[in-house]
């Protein structure tokens, strides 16, 4: 479904899998960078929270950026 581009499909099948790092990609191709950091922290792997990190600063979300720092500060 992602490779499709269907993301409201592949959002769906990916949170009822728990699959949180592809989730977080999902959410943030999907512009709901809240939902996105929320699953980027439950997946807690570096490489996807630099990805929605990135996503939030560039779409001017710094606040939601701000949460990666201090998170990877804990890591």
């Amino acid at each position: 479904m992602f490779d499709e581009t269907l993301y409201e499909a592949a959002k769906i099948i990916f949170a009822f899998i728990s699959n949180w790092a592809k989730l977080a990609v999902t959410l943030v191709r999907l512009k709901q960078f809240r939902g996105a950091v929320d699953a980027a922290r439950k997946a807690n792997i570096a490489t996807t929270w630099k990805e929605v990190c990135f996503a939030c600063v560039d779409e001017e979300e710094f606040r939601l950026a701000e949460i990666w720092v201090l998170t990877s500060l804990d890591m």
